[in-house]
């Protein structure tokens, strides 16, 4: 299931007084009928068929494809045939008894990378397209390297290149378009289908929807009070030692170019030529000389000046929301940084702050923090001629002393005018003078309660479910479970494939080069293999069914080799996506041959596969190794020990949320975006470039920070950093093996990373309301993280390590309190802080061993 066993399953199974090959035949049965095996099994397959959440190319925004993931989880846990299982990702859509699920199914062609980007060249697109299908056919089902055929014979191999473009016909014939997938909408042929898994949680979900809402029925009478106390205090504050200072503007650069811009006077940034959907970045030097800052400062302050002479759809150029005058402004942030050179460096951009905005001319404020997301854009109306401001308020103060410069980046959208005529820009200290309402909603709370209509008593009400702190965490519950609701019933856009009306001429390609065709080739399969049925119809049905007939002597073989890696770390042939000459030879070729041949002869069962090799003696045995034997066979391929190998990635982070206590184990649905440093998206987007998706990183909230690693959204310019930095690939192309390295990074992920630390805290909380004295406890924890009770060494190791950290954590209660903040998951008040401070070093330190994060 890829999820560590809890202690006490553990200790029940090794108590059963019956025989090993009993208990552990019915334990393999049970985790085989679990929901969690398809995910497990559906892993390695996402590499192999390059899964993402964005279409790589470009600006790599975002994609639906979570439709296919969740058909691929259904399919190992219903134990769909492995020959179904290819035949429906190969040609569903061609299937004489078609259904939506068939048709999901050929979402595994449409993983592939696509752009949007107008400067590409059509033909070349498209020949990268099928490139990549052909490629991933090859190194995924019949492991073979067919990709370096594109160009020339294959250098070592039986493929020529006219066998290559053979292949290349069947994947040549969708509709799919050369350019797609812009502003997050899937690039087509797409279909509206609804996921296939069966999870039955939709009643829970309307209950718990409807006592959600019933709290937001009627406010909190406790908690309106102190709300509105907090935000009478906060207007009473308002402007309290303010001071603004005007930033020399150093320079002004986008990555638009034909944009004009200038300074003036070096207080003003001036767009001669506005365009539609600009990132522009400042570089600003603080006052100096008499006028420098000495207190610390609070925020930086843009004020925006309108052009009077613009058209009246905006003060630029721009598509306008109806006849009004307006901008959209989605993103604003700020860095403080020394400016090396005129030029910003993009890639140092970190947001220090939240925005907030209004304007001079009461023109409107935005719906909390500005960012990329059209519903987010602030678009102020601007039928007056006055000045309009934003405030970037900074979570910190910063010194003054320790900065000179500042960086801002401003993005604006479409729907209006994209930029003012004349920028300016104030550093705050001090308290800020805007207000976190409107100004209809301040004059209510201005006014004594008794003097308040019931309309506004009622407008205030709503302010405080809508933006009350102490209510967030239900608002995103409920936000959270509507959309698992709509995930379970109602259709949803899913990358397909089809067949164009007219057929499309497939040629040998000279040189791989899309612009030197030469001969016409027909759709086929490769000389050196089993030839197709006489009859068979140049389709990717055809291909399909070549490729799971008896005659085809690599499918099986692949397949079960895969399998076999993944249970025991290395492949019968480590080579698993290459078959060829220049592969290893199968260590055990015989193996290989009886469990294809068996596979084969009964009905590709992938489940039955699976139990004979996890119940044989060559799996079960210790992967315990003397030194002899190590120098002998260090890589196991005499098999005369159990596998041993670090796990993969995913299921590291998944082992630590199980054994925290936090895992949500929800099967399926849209990928969802739990802790990640900073906005690293942004280092590589082209930020405000366009209205493209996943250009901007935002994390979610409650139940999606925690669950399975496999579900965690997927930009392959910029994956999960965690994941990566424990080997994780890109997913730009097919990978059958991933990489395994040993860095002191992975070291510091697991170590620091708010998720670890966060699981480690929980983890703490569950070892203190475990029964027993500090060793019982102790000793728990260990067996809870490795399934196996910890030896007398061991034992002391963690009792001193406990002590140490109790000294510590008694000493400095304000280090205890910072790592028990870490996290959004709520600590339980029981616990004395100090005390659960020291066992969660102690929980980190058992995440944190070898054998936690090993398959041993």
């Amino acid at each position: 299931t890829g999820l560590p066993p809890s202690a006490e399953e553990v200790a029940a199974v090794v108590s059963d007084p019956r025989s090993d090959e009993v208990v552990h035949a019915e334990l393999v049965d049970r985790l085989l009928a679990s929901p969690h095996y398809g995910e497990r099994m559906a892993l390695p397959w996402l590499d192999a068929s390059r899964y993402a959440d964005t279409n790589g190319f470009s600006i790599d925004g975002g994609r639906h494809a979570w439709l296919w993931r969740d058909w691929v989880i259904h399919s190992f846990n219903v134990n769909k045939p492995y020959d179904r299982f290819l035949v429906e990702q190969i040609a569903g859509d061609l299937l004489p008894d078609r259904t939506d699920e068939t048709l999901v199914a050929t979402g595994f062609q449409r993983n592939a990378m696509v752009t949007h980007e107008g400067g590409t060249i059509p033909e070349e697109n498209l020949v990268t397209y099928g490139a990549d299908r052909v490629r991933t056919y090859g190194e995924a089902v019949l492991g073979l390297t067919l990709g370096c055929a594109q160009c020339h014979d294959h250098k070592y191999d039986p493929v020529t290149q006219r066998d290559y473009y053979r292949l290349f016909a069947y994947f040549n014939q969708t509709s799919e378009n050369a350019y797609g997938g812009d502003g997050g909408v899937n690039a087509g042929p797409t279909a509206s289908l609804r996921s296939v898994l069966v999870t039955g949680e939709e009643d829970a979900l309307r209950a718990k929807i409807a006592s959600l809402e019933a709290l937001f029925a009627t406010p909190d009478p406790a908690q309106f009070d102190a709300w509105e106390a907090t935000e009478r205090a906060k207007l009473t504050a308002r402007g309290r030692d303010l001071a603004l200072h005007p930033a020399r503007v150093l320079s002004m650069t986008t990555p638009n170019t034909g944009s004009g811009f200038r300074v003036e006077d070096e207080r003003f940034a001036v767009v001669e030529r506005p365009m539609s959907f600009l990132a522009f970045d400042m570089a600003l030097e603080l006052p100096t000389g008499d006028a420098v800052i000495t207190a610390p400062i609070t925020g930086l302050r843009v004020v925006m000046h309108p052009d009077p002479d613009a058209p009246a759809a905006g003060w630029g150029w721009g598509e306008g929301v109806g006849e009004k005058r307006t901008f959209a402004l989605t993103n604003i942030s700020v860095s403080a940084d020394v400016v090396p050179s005129p030029q910003v460096n993009l890639h140092r951009l970190v947001p220090l702050g939240r925005a907030t905005a209004s304007s001079f001319a009461a023109n409107g404020r935005p719906d909390g923090v500005l960012d990329t997301r059209p519903e987010h854009a602030w678009m102020p109306d601007l039928e007056s001629e006055g000045p309009v401001q934003v405030t970037v308020t900074f979570e910190q103060p910063l010194d003054a002393a320790d900065v000179t410069h500042l960086t801002a980046q401003l993005n604006f959208g479409r729907h209006g005018n994209v930029a003012a005529k004349r920028m300016e820009f104030l550093v705050l200290t001090g308290e800020d003078d805007d207000a976190d309402h409107p100004r209809d909603i301040v004059e209510i709370l201005e006014k004594p309660r008794a003097e308040r209509s019931v309309e506004e008593q009622c407008r205030l009400e709503a302010v405080f479910l809508r933006e009350a702190p102490v209510l967030e965490a239900t608002r995103v519950d409920l936000a959270n479970a509507r959309e698992r609701l709509a995930v379970r019933t109602e259709v949803h856009s899913a990358l397909v494939m089809d067949t164009r009306d007219s057929p499309r001429e497939t040629r040998i390609l000279h040189r791989g080069n899309y612009a030197d065709p030469r001969e016409v080739v027909a759709a086929g399969t490769p000389d050196f293999l089993p030839p197709l049925p006489e009859d068979a119809a140049p389709t990717r049905l055809a291909l399909a069914e070549w490729t799971v007939s008896p005659e085809n002597p690599l499918t099986a073989r692949v397949a079960v080799n895969r399998i076999w890696k993944m249970l025991f770390g290395r492949g019968i042939v480590a080579t698993a996506a290459d078959f060829g000459t220049q592969g290893e030879l199968p260590s055990h070729p015989e193996l290989l041959d009886q469990l294809a041949l068996d596979f084969v002869e009964n009905g590709w069962d992938v489940k039955r596969l699976v139990k004979a090799i996890v119940t044989s003696r060559t799996y079960c045995q210790r992967s315990d190794a003397s030194i002899e034997l190590l120098e002998r066979d260090p890589e196991n391929e005499l098999l005369a020990r159990g596998p041993r190998f670090r796990l993969p990635a995913e299921l590291i982070r998944d082992a630590a949320l199980k054994t925290s206590g936090l895992l949500v184990d929800r099967l399926g649905g849209p990928s969802v975006n739990p802790y990640t440093p900073g906005d690293p998206w942004r280092e590589i987007s082209h930020y405000g470039s366009s209205p493209a998706t996943a250009q901007s990183f935002h994390q979610d909230h409650g139940e999606k920070l925690h669950r399975r690693s496999l579900y965690t959204y997927w930009k392959r310019t910029l994956p999960p950093p965690s994941m990566s930095t424990l080997d994780a690939p890109n997913r730009e192309t097919c990978v059958v093996d991933r990489a395994v390295t040993n860095t002191p990074l992975q070291a510091l992920v697991l170590l620091n990373d708010v998720q670890f630390v966060e699981a480690a805290r929980a983890f703490a909380e569950r070892i203190l309301g475990h029964d027993g004295d500090d060793a019982e406890r102790l000793a728990w924890a260990f067996a809870e993280a490795t399934a196996r009770r910890p030896s007398s060494a061991e034992q002391a190791v963690l009792e001193r390590a406990l002590a140490r950290e109790r000294r510590i954590y008694d000493t400095n209660p304000d280090r205890a309190e910072a790592i028990l903040a870490v996290g959004e998951s709520p600590r339980d008040p029981r616990f004395d802080p100090d005390e659960h401070a020291a066992w969660t070093q102690v929980a980190a330190l058992i995440l944190n061993l070898s054998e936690t994060i090993t398959r041993h």
